[in-house]
């Protein structure tokens, strides 16, 4: 049972005024009858669940759109870069094409060549694993000189003597696995 908060008197449930003292008291029970609807509260929560999903959504696919455009934007900035860079070394092999020491180079890098080639004919009918390995570097060491060589016919004389070391190493790396392949015959 309740009780008057103002004298202690016993009071029934849902009883508004207290008999001993008169204090207008409201007990429990008053309350809990004006308890909200549960559907009007499920209905609420449904609302907000809507909404929030509504939201979501909105989000979700503002947030593809931006990645479609900034995927774009980074495919347009590498073709960029890939254009200026091709021309950048078309204007090098130019450059290149007009220097003494870069036209010496080729000579030699033509003679390793050659005699790279009439090994690997020798080989070439039936190449085994190793011989198919070495074949490959050789090849990727003639294109790195072919490259390293432009490098050099364009770059500033203070950087030459450093491409030059890395070119004379990159020869003997060539004369050394062709020598290999002539080895393994």
């Amino acid at each position: 049972m309740a009780r008057c908060h103002h004298c202690g008197e016993t009071m029934a449930e849902g009883q508004e005024t207290c008999y001993a003292c008169g204090q207008h008291v409201r007990t429990r029970a008053y309350r809990h009858e004006h308890r909200a609807n549960p559907i009007v509260i499920i209905a609420a929560g449904l609302a907000v669940v809507s909404v929030l999903g509504v939201l979501w959504f909105t989000r979700a696919k503002a947030a593809r759109k931006q990645a479609a455009l900034l995927a774009e934007e980074e495919v347009l900035r590498v073709q960029d870069s890939v254009r200026r860079a091709a021309h950048q070394w078309l204007d090098a092999e130019r450059v290149a094409a007009d220097d003494d020491e870069v036209r010496a180079l080729a000579r030699e890098f033509d003679d390793i060549e050659s005699r790279f080639k009439s090994i690997r004919l020798r080989v070439a009918a039936n190449p085994i694993p190793q011989q198919e390995s070495i074949i490959g570097l050789v090849e990727a060491e003639l294109a790195l000189l072919r490259q390293s060589a432009v490098v050099l016919g364009s770059s500033p004389e203070t950087e030459k003597q450093m491409v030059r070391d890395s070119i004379r190493a990159g020869m003997r790396r060539a004369e050394d696995l062709t020598k290999e392949l002539g080895s393994t015959e």
